[in-house]
């Protein structure tokens, strides 16, 4: 009886601090990337990382190798 009682607690402890986590991710989104990408071994996997995504890489060559 007791047992049930402390789990649906605990779930809705998780819940809580899970949505506030999130607001706070999302309030902070740009600050985040932005510390995480000043590293630049970080950059330069994020960059070569996307350049495999073959919608980007050709957006990127359309827009910057017009030929």
């Amino acid at each position: 009886m007791f047992d049930n009682r402390n789990n649906n607690s605990n779930m809705l402890m998780t819940m809580v601090l899970s949505m506030i986590s999130v607001f706070f991710i999302y309030q902070y989104r740009y600050r985040i990337i932005n510390l995480v990408l000043g590293t630049r071994w970080i950059r330069r996997l994020a960059v070569s990382g996307a350049l495999q995504i073959p919608f980007i890489r050709d957006r990127f060559y359309a827009r910057f190798m017009p030929f």
